[in-house]
This record gives structure tokens, C-alpha cells and sequence, in this order.
């Protein structure tokens, strides 16, 4: 257990560029907000904000390759997560994240999970995913046959329990490939 506790406090400004040690606090005197840093965040994590700078909920998992922001990830593979690959998967784990607010398992516990091969998932939010076909507002979104890819699920009744990634937030038109904002964790 620490014996000391360390505060700083400075403007936003420079509270955004400031990486605190793990654990350590820091006081933003323009929000008049407390931020907790993790050792490699720069601003670290504000913790009584009116609203979120991000947009998403992420966990880390260990992946089996490299994956782009945006790729479907699935439980499996050769490490606890890899790329979707089956249509209507029930093993969904989540989307690679682009900037989470907040990332549990974070690197302050294990400084090696902040590697490539740990990639921030969405669990929770908003967050660009890569998608296929034809999607409108509010369409569910499932695992398509191309890999790391979602698209709208069209059948009648609902999907296999398990299958749902999230809800369109945006349309697409034409079957090619693209990516679109969706709302995970919220089916």
C-alpha cells in the first residue's frame, strides 16, 4: 500500500499533455475535475466529466494477429480473441476501438498489455466498425462472412441469441465494403 499520495493540478491544456504516473491524481483548475492517470494515457481519465471526450467502453484482450480500429473480433483463435470470420457468430467479443474513454485491464496492472496484440475492444458505445451490404439507422448489426466484418441482419424474428454486435447508427448504401458508426452493448 502507497505511503504517499501525489497531486498536481494545471489547466486543461496542460492536464490533456501531462502522463501521470499510475495511480497518480491531477487537478484540471479550468473544469474544476480530478483526472486519474494510468502511467501512459496523456490526460489520463477525468473522473467526474459532464460528458465523455471518447465515445466507447473498451476492454483489452489478447489477439492472435494485428488488428485495424474497427475490426469484429471473436472469442477463439489461437489466443482469447481473433477475427471474425463465420456469419452469425455467437462468439462475438467486441470491436477494435480507435480512441476509448476508458480502457479496463489497463496498462498501470500489466504494462505488457499495451501492445499491438492487446488492442482496446468496444464492449460499450459508439465506435466505427467495418461493415458490408446495405445497413440503415437502427438495423441490427451480426457477424458477416467477411472477415471482420458486420453487417444488417434481414431475416424475419431475431437473430441467434449471442450473434448481436449493435445497432446502425448510420446508412449505407451498396453491398461493398465500408465502415459506419454502430452502437455496441445495446441490442
Amino acid at each position: 500500500m502507497p505511503t504517499t499520495v501525489q497531486f498536481r493540478r494545471g489547466t486543461t491544456s496542460q492536464n490533456n499533455s501531462f502522463t501521470g504516473a499510475a495511480g497518480e491524481l491531477s487537478i484540471d483548475t479550468d473544469n474544476d475535475s480530478i483526472r486519474v492517470h494510468d502511467g501512459s494515457t496523456a490526460g489520463g481519465f477525468e473522473t467526474n466529466a459532464k460528458q465523455a471526450q471518447y465515445a466507447d467502453v473498451a476492454e483489452r484482450y489478447w489477439a492472435d494477429d494485428v488488428y485495424e480500429p474497427g475490426t469484429l473480433l471473436v472469442f477463439g483463435g489461437l489466443k482469447e480473441v481473433t477475427v471474425s470470420t463465420t456469419p452469425l457468430s455467437k462468439r462475438i467479443a467486441g470491436i477494435v476501438s480507435t480512441d476509448p474513454y476508458c480502457v479496463m485491464n489497463s496498462p498501470h496492472r500489466k504494462p505488457e498489455l499495451t501492445n499491438e496484440y492487446h488492442p482496446p475492444m468496444a464492449l460499450l458505445g459508439r465506435v466505427p466498425a467495418k461493415v458490408v451490404g446495405e445497413i440503415s439507422k437502427g438495423d441490427l448489426m451480426v457477424a458477416s462472412d467477411t472477415p471482420g466484418h458486420a453487417c444488417a441482419w434481414r431475416e424475419e424474428g431475431s437473430p441467434p441469441a449471442g450473434s448481436i454486435v449493435g445497432k446502425a447508427i448510420e446508412d449505407k448504401t451498396g453491398l461493398d465494403a465500408g465502415e459506419i458508426e454502430i452502437a455496441v452493448g445495446i441490442n
